[in-house]
């Protein structure tokens, strides 16, 4: 396919794939207390659905996109799609929660292989200077599966029953199989295998935006996976009030992931490093705001702050990547990513253990302003160089 401008029903299509796939992954959150009733188990046991999918993501990404090298990518996005759905079936009619349990794992392993290709893919769409905004279109997928698509399937949990929402999460799933296969147009085909698992020079700058990304998130998810103690012993606001200042975030991140295409086409090179920087000055922000007007003002900054970290993220790694490489680059990036998310989170517990809550941002803060680090090791590139000075 040639490589225009005119690819937005195609990107739009991976966009609601996207949705679907995050608001799979997410949906145990939303009926946590449903499901453990349902498997007559603690609250804590049942989220263990929500660590075994990260711990999947990151422990088969690698080796799926390796053993699939030979598919065709829209192939691999319309198998692991399909494997979805019938995983989420299977989830509906597991007797036990060890079914439920291995029916998750099944399907993070599609996730992970889906997330490793879909991004490359949408990649391949666009010509080179439209990656930034190709990506802000199928990543905003995940923000209104946030918004819009955990909240409805808890909704529908309330009202017909768990098992109602994962049967509409695989007919979901099933519907993007058809759209996908009818609106996205087929890009390149398998590699030789050699050829593909080549490690080349750009190996060494995909794994240095890799590790500014894992700190960069470790920050991150310290900090919001305990969003509500910390917003109590900073600002003074209570449970009661956290869904509006969730809201304040999932506005923000909407907005900074649209914004983020443009950016990251705009300052191919400098988008990266400085959004990690605002990422820590935000923490930091948080952790001495004091008014809760002014603290809801940053949650909702720090939304779209990493709103934009994905797509600037996952532009510079496809663009250090030669095409053969992408899969595998997308690959080491959601395994780092997912690493970095489940960190944050362990950080997050172990410091809300030991310390005030109100310390928790300026920690976070010092964490991801260590992205700077690996960040600034990265090659210099003088073509990316020019291409910002003709884009100003």
């Amino acid at each position: 396919m040639k490589r225009s401008k005119s690819s937005l029903v195609p990107l739009l299509a991976l966009s609601a794939a996207t949705f679907t796939t995050v608001s799979a992954e997410m949906m145990p959150s939303g009926v946590l207390h449903s499901l453990s009733s349902a498997f007559s188990i603690t609250d804590a046991t049942a989220g263990l659905l929500v660590t075994a999918w990260a711990g999947t993501v990151a422990l088969t990404s690698i080796p799926l996109v390796r053993a699939t090298l030979r598919w065709r990518r829209k192939s691999v996005i319309l198998a692991t799609l399909g494997l979805m759905a019938a995983a989420n079936v299977a989830t509906v009619l597991a007797p036990g929660y060890g079914a439920a349990l291995a029916a998750r794992i099944a399907a993070a392993a599609a996730h992970g292989l889906f997330w490793a290709v879909v991004v490359s893919y949408a990649a391949s769409l666009v010509s080179p200077d439209r990656v930034g905004r190709a990506l802000s279109i199928v990543l905003a997928g995940p923000t209104l599966a946030s918004l819009v698509g955990l909240p409805g399937g808890s909704a529908l949990a309330q009202i017909l029953g768990w098992r109602a929402t994962f049967v509409a999460l695989a007919i979901a799933l099933l519907v993007c199989v058809v759209v996908v296969a009818v609106a996205v147009p087929a890009v390149g085909a398998g590699s030789p295998r050699g050829r593909a698992e080549k490690w080349d020079r750009s190996a060494k700058p995909i794994l240095l935006v890799a590790a500014g990304g894992f700190f960069a998130l470790i920050g991150f998810y310290a900090v919001f996976t305990f969003i509500v103690p910390v917003s109590d012993a900073i600002a003074g606001i209570d449970a009661a009030a956290m869904p509006g200042v969730l809201l304040a975030s999932g506005i923000g991140g909407l907005v900074g992931v649209l914004a983020a295409g443009r950016i990251s086409d705009r300052w191919p090179t400098a988008a990266l490093p400085i959004t990690v920087l605002a990422l820590a000055m935000t923490l930091v922000g948080m952790g001495i705001a004091r008014s809760p007007i002014a603290y809801v003002a940053l949650v909702a900054v720090l939304g779209g702050v990493i709103g934009v970290l994905p797509v600037v993220l996952q532009a510079r790694v496809m663009r250090a990547a030669p095409e053969q490489f992408r899969d595998t680059a997308g690959s080491i990036l959601i395994t780092v990513l997912n690493l970095g998310i489940g960190a944050g989170a362990a950080l997050g517990s172990a410091i809300s253990a030991s310390a005030s809550p109100t310390a928790l941002p300026f920690l976070a803060a010092a964490i991801a302003a260590l992205a700077i680090i690996p960040l600034a090791a990265l090659p210099s590139s003088s073509a990316a160089r020019r291409r910002e000075e003709v884009l100003r």
